[in-house]
């Protein structure tokens, strides 16, 4: 009875199989995908099925979870409501049954709908197990692939020797070898099975396809998935083509896992610092495979939004596969051809090697080199790391990695970092990293790049040596590092989609050629994200992907140009900025003003010792029209959205000082730059007659 329980069953039900039949039978039976089939078609006769509303969401010919359950305790397949879910949860595995929006398993609820497999209008779904004859099946997910193999999903271990052995003897599906190895995801634990599971299922089914699209996105990165899940959103009919990992970077490589990995590193700099607090406690250690393992947790958990099920479910025909035009109007895929009236290239950028010698040659070898795209597979701390390029993702690396315990070297062509920030901010940040032990080796030139020695786990030398030749000041300078960060810029992504039969131009440095409405030299054609845009961020590639619907599908005018950009750069302290800089102003010779506040002479910045940077706003001469600021401190990237709504709707520094702000708040700095464009107004002729009005009401 105990063995059957754990699949939901009872006794009573097991009677019903066969007078005769024994646990162990019981057990082989539920194994049965014809079983499954059988309740689920039972099941469906018996539940109410009906359109039904949510939130102004209509779903069609859908049923209640509490019906389901309901329905599985009086047919005795359960006694209890947590048997009858957890009967509920192997039909929904098996695609007998779906959630309407594929959010949850089945639950005993009256507010929660779901789908029988055949009512279920989604186009494109997971291959499931029990639509195969399972003696002669591959395994349809990656969890399965990796069970089959004796690899481990649990979570409880980083590495799987057994899935790296079938991968080297070629004792894998060839289709599922060259995925993994072309998607660079690992180690393949429980988390980031659960990641490829959501944004590239291993046996994705691709839809019929349309006779014609409204619109045909290639690339599902930021850009590309909020134009397909716009344009579904009012009524066009909508292909996405991605041929690696849905979210593109900002999910899997970029502003996700590296944020989880810069909490971790302030958490354990704030550990370190303690007493100055007043707190006393054990030395805090960091266990690096650990706050790796949450960076892929945390990673995993959110990848749903980004999901093949969840887009096509929001009704976009999603294609996992390698887009390529074929004409002006024409894409192919798979094999199949999709025509279209308006096409978006959303094809994003990818991380720039710079041309040192040897650095190639090292990072084919797949020797110690990482990009973007490979840094947050790391499940243990090299122990000295070069980084290469100074901009914002070198730094927040580096400083992340210091406070791990690495030796970090950065090394600088020149004498600072950031170097499109404003000197002052520039300083405060450089400071605050050297405190945190990073070498910056500067005005150096790279000489060459060699691997001494390479890594050998049987040795139990997990990273190789690698040599970095340099001059600096005319001497020979030689650093060796087991581990090289390589953060040098980035490139678009244009030469893989034979942009050329589409008539479509463009640069492979500064991306596809594009006017202000997002236009391409195909009329026809749109481009937007970093494969077409100087600012390459999340947030730039969303707002262009909204403004590309307006224009595409509805005549819209907005322009590019329009956009307010802010952009953050979250190293400890972050450094924000919207608008323009000092320098922007003097080469267009525009007249301005500054007003500065530091966060030294604010209240809570004090109390949270938290005192490094400022707030720093400049106004048109004389006026308070905000035409740029620079925020240096613990919550700049926070901060800058008060200022970039100022700019974006003509609010003037003067009327953000009217406004009442917490106390104590960092966001008070703000408002106190406000106080002092305020006293400006107080003129020496207002002055005087304010004076002589209070002596008269004395007198």
């Amino acid at each position: 009875v105990k063995e059957a329980r754990i699949h939901g069953f009872t006794t009573r039900k097991s009677s019903r199989l066969a007078e005769n039949t024994t646990m162990g039978d019981i057990k082989n039976a539920v194994d049965e995908a014809k079983l499954w089939h059988e309740i689920a078609k039972e099941m469906q006769t018996r539940v109410l099925i009906k359109d039904r509303t949510y939130h102004f969401q209509t779903y069609k010919q859908c049923f209640l979870g509490s019906d389901a359950i309901r329905y599985l305790m009086d047919e005795g397949y359960a006694e209890t409501i947590q048997s009858a879910e957890e009967l509920g949860e192997q039909l929904v595995d098996r695609g007998l049954i779906v959630h309407v929006t594929k959010e949850h398993s089945l639950k005993n609820s009256d507010k929660l709908f779901y789908y029988f497999k055949d009512d279920a209008p989604f186009h494109g779904a997971k291959v499931t197990e029990a639509t195969k004859d399972e003696k002669t099946a591959k395994p349809s997910t990656w969890t399965k692939l990796f069970q089959g193999i004796g690899g481990n999903t649990s979570g409880e271990a980083s590495h799987q020797p057994s899935m790296v052995s079938a991968l080297a003897l070629g004792e894998i599906d060839p289709d599922a070898r060259d995925k993994l190895q072309k998607l660079e995801i690992s180690p393949l634990d429980k988390w980031n099975t659960e990641l490829l599971e959501n944004v590239h299922p291993l046996k994705w089914k691709d839809p019929k396809g349309d006779d014609k699209y409204n619109i045909v996105v290639i690339g599902g990165g930021t850009a590309g998935l909020v134009t397909a899940a716009g344009s579904a959103g009012v009524g066009a009919k909508v292909a996405l083509i991605e041929a690696e990992l849905l979210g593109g970077d900002c999910l899997n490589v970029g502003c996700v896992p590296s944020k989880a990995i810069l909490k971790s590193a302030k958490v354990a700099h704030m550990l370190k610092k303690a007493k100055e607090y007043g707190i006393t406690s054990g030395e805090a250690k960091v266990d690096f495979g650990a706050v790796m393992e949450r960076l892929r947790r945390l990673r995993s958990s959110i990848a749903h939004h980004d999901s093949a099920q969840r887009f096509a479910e929001l009704g976009v025909d999603v294609f996992l596969g390698h887009g390529k035009f074929t004409s002006k109007n024409t894409i192919e895929v798979n094999g199949k051809t999709l025509k279209f009236h308006r096409a978006v290239i959303a094809t994003g950028g990818s991380p720039n090697l710079p041309p040192i010698p040897g650095l190639a040659k090292v990072a084919e070898a797949k020797q110690g080199v990482y990009t973007n795209l490979q840094v947050f597979n790391l499940t243990q701390l090299p122990a000295k790391i070069g980084v290469i390029g100074t901009g914002p993702i070198g730094c927040e690396l580096a400083q992340a990695f210091a406070r791990f315990g690495a030796e970090v070297h950065m090394f600088l062509r020149g004498e600072t970092i950031l170097r499109k920030e404003e000197a002052d901010a520039r300083e405060v940040v450089m400071k605050s990293m050297a405190e945190d032990g990073i070498i910056f080796h500067k005005l150096i030139k790279y000489k060459s790049i060699n691997l001494e020695t390479p890594a050998d786990e049987k040795a139990g030398k997990p990273f190789p040596t690698i040599n970095i030749e340099l001059e600096q000041n005319t001497k020979t300078l030689n650093v060796a590092v087991n581990a090289l960060i390589v953060a040098a810029g980035r490139k678009p992504n244009v030469t893989t989609a034979d942009l050329e039969k589409a008539g479509v131009e463009y640069d492979i440095r500064k991306g596809v050629k594009v006017n202000d409405k997002l236009q391409t030299t195909n009329p026809n054609i749109f481009a937007c994200g970093d494969c077409a845009s100087k600012y390459q961020f999340t947030h730039m590639a969303d707002f262009m992907a909204r403004l590309v619907i307006r224009n595409a599908l509805f005549f819209g005018n907005g322009k590019a140009s329009s956009l307010l950009v802010p952009w953050a750069t979250f190293t400890d302290p972050e450094v924000a900025h919207v608008g323009e800089y000092e320098d922007d102003l003097k080469k267009r010779g525009v007249a301005y003003d500054i007003y500065k506040k530091s966060f030294n002479e604010v209240d809570r910045a004090i109390l949270d010792s938290e005192t490094s940077g400022y707030v720093r706003i400049l106004t048109k001469a004389k006026s308070d029209k905000i035409l740029g600021a620079t925020i240096v401190g613990s919550h700049a990237g926070d901060m800058i959205s008060e200022i970039s709504v100022a700019m974006q709707y003509n609010i003037g520094l003067g009327s953000i000082a009217s406004v009442i702000h917490p106390y104590p708040t960092q966001a008070e700095a703000i408002r106190q730059a406000g106080d002092l464009y305020n006293k400006t107004r107080l003129t020496p002729t207002v002055a005087r007659l304010l004076r002589n009005l209070t002596a008269y009401r004395r007198s």
